[in-house]
């Protein structure tokens, strides 16, 4: 009498705990088969933030998005590597959304210095723009580098004495060094490794911010070619490192046509507090000299919290800076 309804809870029963096994087998991404091993997904690889492709010993930083500021990338790329094709030029322009660079400063000071620096460009350009942008008739030549078991091979700029590829689609890196450091470190960085340079947290909030605004994000992490570059070789000025952004402004009528000025707000560090104040009066009246008189802009430079010394509102001009930066050609 029973029979049916015994019948009917085991099949529901029996339903149940297929259920749940097949829920389990689902939701771990695998099914255990007869005769086979557990299948996992294998992990996404890590996407590091471009600096962690870098040294971390050199004496400047910067970040800035290439929309809002295609004039001073454009002048960056036509100087380090003045032999490309306006063409070329043009579409690597066009193609980079953000770019990345850390570069010692003594070269600015020391004509028999060369300069040294390290760059990450990240966009929409893929692999195949190696045949088209680094040719021998843009100052590019391929080159081969051996390490160990490895052989890298990639590109070399005769004017700018660089080392370049596009390893993957998407990214650019260039290296006053070999490019094999650079390289490893992205593949160690997509197997899960994080490096991350010992820097104050702020400045590391401000450099590795994924800021999609057009301000420049800069860090100078050494003192003396930070107070070379502000007051001159004989000044002393008690600094450790300093940080900001930058921003630019549009030209006055009255501005050459092939300036590039850029407003400035920076945080300088000194040794000790007791230094802030002296010093504040100082920094003031070299940028208020300084300061071109067509930026129409006042700058200010107070005391912050403890050993900071703050600047708003100061104004370069980019394009004769880099205008002045020479570049070494090869013998």
């Amino acid at each position: 009498m029973n029979a049916p309804k015994l019948c009917v809870c085991r099949c529901v029963l029996m339903a149940a705990v297929f259920a749940v096994f097949f829920a389990s087998c689902t939701s771990s991404g695998s099914v255990k088969t007869a005769g086979s091993q557990i299948e996992t997904k294998p992990a996404e690889p890590r996407i590091a933030h471009p600096y962690e492709y870098f040294d971390f010993d050199k004496d400047l930083y910067l970040t800035f998005p290439v929309t809002g500021n295609e004039e001073l990338f454009t002048a960056v790329v036509q100087k380090v590597a003045p032999g490309m094709s306006k063409f070329s030029v043009k579409q690597l322009v066009e193609k980079t959304k953000f770019f990345y660079l850390d570069a010692n400063l003594d070269f600015l000071f020391d004509a028999e210095i060369a300069p040294t620096f390290q760059f990450c460009a990240t966009g929409s350009f893929p692999t195949s723009y190696r045949s088209m942008l680094f040719t021998n008739g843009n100052g590019f030549r391929q080159v081969k580098e051996e390490q160990k078991d490895r052989i890298y091979e990639y590109f070399y700029n005769r004017d700018g004495k660089f080392f370049i590829d596009i390893p993957q689609t998407g990214y650019c890196f260039a290296d006053t060094d070999y490019l094999s450091g650079m390289l490893l470190a992205q593949e160690q960085t997509q197997k899960g490794e994080v490096y991350k340079p010992e820097w104050k947290e702020e400045i590391v909030d401000l450099m590795f911010s994924s800021d999609e605004s057009t301000k420049i994000d800069w860090y100078i992490a050494k003192a003396e070619p930070l107070v070379t570059m502000l007051l001159g070789g004989s000044a002393r000025l008690p600094l450790q490192y300093a940080f900001g952004q930058m921003e630019k402004i549009e030209n006055s009528a009255n501005t050459d046509t092939n300036s590039l000025l850029y407003k400035i707000n920076a945080t300088l560090e000194t040794t000790d507090k007791r230094f802030v104040r002296p010093n504040v009066a100082v920094l003031n009246r070299f940028i208020q000299q300084a300061q071109p008189a067509a930026a129409g802009i006042v700058p200010n430079v107070s005391a912050g919290s403890d050993c900071e010394i703050l600047i708003s509102d100061w104004v370069i001009d980019l394009g004769s800076f880099i205008s002045k930066v020479g570049v070494k050609n090869e013998q």
